[in-house]
């Protein structure tokens, strides 16, 4: 009996853990996700020609909103390494026990807004303040909800009319958590927590009272997501949405859905080196800001003697990274906090901004190249 009691004990002990959203975040600053984000067409066939990439990069914890956050920056664009792009976009997230909270701001908006804005013919700002007000904390993310059972995270009504045709519409959030779900990636096999975020747009269909208004679904995008132990998000997939507006004598259309994978880079740093450079170029550390170790990225088209220091705001050297003769290739050294690369005392250095300099001597102790670029460490 006492045997049984302890094992009970310990399988409610284990859900629970299991359960605690703050595991399935990294623990440590500077974690980077790589994504590939791949279009599908109205099929939901890959749409190869199409594909772009993501790096996410978890920058600090911040008191943002009146909640602890993640502050995790993000950037997109044609290049899978994205050294050089900066940072476009902020994303916040926050854990309370069993629930993962995220900052929705009209950045992630904007899409359905503009959908929105254009489809009823709004000129005015009455469609972005309808949409601005969604903005602050929502739990998307609520790991201890009963398994295939919807929640709703977000709903508002409003109404719209074009010429004379009124239109109350309901602007709807809900989510949902499935069966734990081990799937494989680029960077491993994960046992994923899985949800589905679906952003809905209804047509409220009105009765005399004390009915209530019916909602007819006219867009609902969903987003089904694989969220792994202190990784966080490893996969997304939307798939091709039709908007049906038939109802109000519109038509329809499809929007085209996208696919998002972790990602490893398809071309290794020692495999950059066997690449024929046909230039010098000092990358972008990556990531940035960074907490505790930053990656450095340079190219040489020529043999030479290279020296990459860094250097504090106000020009003191505070770090010799390299110092010595160098094939031409591609090469990447990395810089942080107590590696052992910093040539000053242990106390470490302080948050701010530093600048790391490149310089290739070549023949006749002549400089052919230099180049120096910023980087921002956050405590």
């Amino acid at each position: 009996m006492k045997y049984l009691i302890f094992l009970l004990l310990v399988l409610i002990f284990s859900n629970s853990f299991s359960q605690t959203a703050s595991s399935y975040f990294p623990e440590n600053t500077g974690h980077v996700w790589r994504y590939k984000m791949t279009p599908l067409d109205t099929l939901n066939n890959p749409i190869d020609s199409l594909v772009t990439f993501r790096v996410d990069s978890f920058a600090t914890t911040t008191n943002f909103n009146n909640r602890s956050a993640k502050l995790v920056l993000t950037k997109n664009g044609d290049d899978p390494f994205l050294y050089e792009e900066p940072f476009l976009d902020t994303i916040y997230y926050s854990f309370d026990q069993n629930m993962g909270y995220e900052y929705l701001g009209m950045s992630q908006l904007e899409v359905l807004a503009s959908l929105l804005a254009a489809f009823v013919g709004d000129t005015t700002l009455g469609v972005y303040n309808f949409f601005k007000s969604f903005e602050g904390w929502h739990s998307y993310y609520r790991f201890a909800n009963t398994v295939n059972q919807q929640y709703t995270i977000l709903s508002r009504d409003t109404t719209f009319t074009i010429d004379t045709l009124v239109l109350p519409l309901r602007f709807q959030i809900l989510g949902r958590r499935f069966n734990d779900q081990t799937i494989n990636t680029d960077i491993g096999s994960f046992t994923c927590k899985k949800f589905t975020l679906e952003r809905r747009l209804s047509y409220l269909l009105t009765f005399p009272p004390p009915i209530p208004p019916l909602a007819v679904k006219i867009l609902g995008v969903i987003d089904t997501l694989w969220i792994a132990p202190n990784n966080w998000i490893v996969k997304s997939f939307i798939p091709s949405t039709v908007v049906d507006l038939t109802l109000l004598g519109l038509g329809s259309f499809t929007i085209p859905g996208l696919k998002m994978d972790i990602h490893n880079p398809p071309v290794s740093v020692e495999e950059k080196s066997d690449l024929v450079v046909s230039e010098y170029q000092l990358y972008q550390n990556y990531p940035n800001p960074f907490n505790p170790t930053t990656k450095i990225g340079y190219k040489l088209k020529d043999r030479g003697y290279v020296k990459l220091m860094v250097y504090d705001i106000k020009g003191e050297r505070i770090a010799v990274l390299v110092n010595q003769e160098q094939e031409a290739g591609y090469y990447e050294v990395e810089f942080g906090v107590g590696n052992g690369l910093l040539s000053v005392p242990d106390t470490g250095i302080a948050s701010g901004i530093y600048i790391y300099r490149i310089e290739l001597i070549g023949e006749g102790n002549i400089p052919v190249y230099t180049e120096m670029r910023k980087m921002m460490l956050v405590k």
